[in-house]
């Protein structure tokens, strides 16, 4: 099982350019400046993307550059993007490489992020908040067009139903998959995050607001037939969502 900063095939699979300003709280996170995952905006100072995404990356934290209010990589339209230095990199302390467990980390941003038209947060779910198989939900990202190719250059986006967590762990037998995880994908393949998508979001719409479901954590292959993606399941991480934040805010105000 790969997780999405490994992937080996294609950019969020089967999907379509997004227009600009439609999901302002997906957030590009480079490393050293190059896209290496996404993100999503939860507040003004505060993104949650996987742990792995960071993992081994969470010392030098000058490295990374968190790129809000982008659409696309190397398009030169820059002026409402926001180029943010992160301050803190905190991962879910049950996180496990090898099972995948609790795949979720908050960053700290050093400035707050300025809300504008292409910057917004994304809602929370409530804790335990359900969200039943089939439902259609949208996946985001900047992933690889290839396998050690480039990053898609404009965000990428695409429809997936979530699947049932029976259907999921029967069809994923060689993982242990937890109620603290999500699949989402068709059974026919054809669409799916991929390699350079880990971290960003798999969202819902609820009564009219976009709801932050899961953050993509690993899958075999992309968009392989009867191999749905497995996201962290937020809605099971949002008291240490809400505890880390009242711990490490540092207000200013």
């Amino acid at each position: 099982m790969e997780e999405r900063t490994e992937k080996k095939n294609n950019r969020v699979v089967g999907g379509e350019d997004a227009v600009k300003g439609a999901w302002p709280w997906v957030v590009s996170l480079s490393w050293l400046g190059r896209h290496v995952c996404g993100a999503s905006l939860i507040d003004n100072e505060w993104l949650l993307t996987a742990a792995h995404c960071v993992f081994g990356k969470n010392v030098h934290l000058s490295n990374w550059v968190a790129v809000l209010g982008l659409h696309s990589q190397y398009g030169m339209d820059n002026q409402d993007r926001q180029n943010l230095q992160v301050d803190q990199v905190i991962m879910n302390e049950h996180y496990n490489r090898r099972t995948k467990q609790a795949d979720i980390a908050l960053m700290h941003l050093k400035t707050p992020a300025n809300f504008t038209d292409y910057v917004q947060p994304v809602c929370l779910p409530h804790k335990k908040q359900q969200f039943e198989a089939g439902r259609k939900c949208v996946i985001a990202g900047w992933g690889r067009l290839e396998e050690g190719g480039t990053v898609a250059d404009v965000l990428q986006q695409a429809v997936v139903p979530l699947v049932g967590w029976t259907q999921c762990q029967e069809l994923l037998p060689e993982y242990n998959l937890t109620a603290q995880m999500v699949c989402a994908g068709f059974l026919e393949g054809g669409v799916d995050t991929c390699q350079g998508d880990s971290g960003g979001p798999l969202m819902c719409e609820e009564d009219g607001q976009w709801v932050l479901v899961g953050a993509t954590s690993f899958g075999v292959g992309c968009a392989r037939p009867n191999r749905p993606s497995v996201y962290t399941r937020v809605s099971e991480f949002i008291d240490w969502v809400v505890e880390t934040r009242r711990q490490h805010s540092h207000w200013e105000g």
